[in-house]
């Protein structure tokens, strides 16, 4: 069964396309800006580098947050379209948990985005992507007093705290939502799990 992985949440770029035992093409990529005007060129050359079509893959794994809005949106954005018209179902995954997805280690796994304001969008993993803390908003304070006298590893591309950097298993991923059918697309939303400051404002005016 042939999957298309997609992640937009962050400058990271991941666009791959896998079945359970085989990496067709992979793209990991930073990408400062222009997100937008980049991501579906990388998709078109994952296709053609798997000598693939789009109608060839039987569902899609999308990271539908958290991150930055805008990158969740586009990603979400090109999976729902992709799906819909190619008649194929979306499972919606965790970008946490791509990130941490090629790490072996038996510490707990500490995926985090900078929100700003000294919080993060985190979460607390084991090396068989199991949640022990699930995806939030958080401060760093809050989560630091969480992981004491706990070992673990931070794992983020940004810099808040000392981190590895994200390694990502593609085969890994696939393999876990194997027997996970997916959603019609129209059922698929992006996760923030924080409002943006102008619906914060408004709240609070």
């Amino acid at each position: 069964m042939k999957t298309l992985i997609l992640s937009t949440c962050t400058n990271r770029i991941i666009v791959a396309i896998a079945d359970n035992s085989t990496i067709f093409s992979f793209c990991n990529e930073i990408i400062e800006n222009q997100m937008s005007n980049v991501i579906m060129t990388k998709v078109e050359e994952c296709f053609n580098k798997a000598n693939l079509r789009p109608i060839d893959i039987d569902k899609i794994l999308v990271a539908v947050g958290p991150g930055s809005y805008t990158g969740i949106r586009i990603g979400v954005t090109i999976a729902k379209t992709m799906a819909w018209t190619l008649n194929k179902k979306i499972v919606p995954i965790s970008s946490l948990e791509l990130m941490i997805s090629g790490y072996t280690e038996e510490k707990l796994l500490v995926p985090y985005i900078d929100a700003r304001r000294n919080a993060v969008f985190a979460g607390v993993y084991n090396n068989k992507l199991e949640d022990i803390l699930e995806d939030r908003y958080i401060s760093l304070t809050n989560l630091n007093d969480f992981l004491l006298d706990k070992d673990y590893i931070f794992i983020s591309d940004d810099s808040l705290v000392e981190s590895s950097k994200p390694k990502i298993d593609v085969l890994k991923i696939v393999n876990k939502y194997t027997t996970d059918d997916g959603l019609n697309p129209h059922a698929v939303n992006p996760i923030y799990l924080k409002q943006t400051e102008a619906e914060e404002n408004l709240k609070n005016d």
